[in-house]
């Protein structure tokens, strides 16, 4: 008789400003790419003030530096990222998203966090 192991999912959803006290931001990406590195599937959602930090720069200041090489660590670790909020964006020139993050809806949101054992929100 084989044993069947159940996968956990979380979801994590950022909604803090990137400079926000305490940094929340880097508190859940830390926390998603534990997670990962620990065989649970996130799925990460950056949504209200933490939704910019999904658009691609090339001038970083430190604290943003750190944030886009951890989204680009949990990306590299497997965990699917998402933003809401950016529907705007086609309209700004020279503005496009991080390599690999999602555009996604509420809709989208919801349906992963029914499916998710457990939800974060920061």
């Amino acid at each position: 008789m084989t044993k069947s192991v159940k996968t956990m999912h979380w979801t994590i959803l950022i909604r803090s400003h990137p400079d926000a006290g305490g940094n929340p931001v880097l508190q859940g990406l830390r926390m998603a790419a534990a997670a990962v590195a620990d065989e649970i599937v996130v799925s990460v959602f950056l949504a209200e003030g933490a939704a910019s930090l999904a658009l691609h720069s090339e001038n970083l200041e430190a604290r943003r530096r750190v944030h886009h090489d951890l989204i680009a660590e949990v990306q590299e670790l497997g965990a699917e990222i998402h933003v809401i909020g950016l529907e705007w964006l086609h309209t700004v020139e020279n503005r496009g998203l991080i390599p690999g993050i999602k555009m996604a809806s509420m809709k989208t949101l919801v349906r992963q966090m029914k499916l998710s054992d457990q939800v974060i929100t920061l």
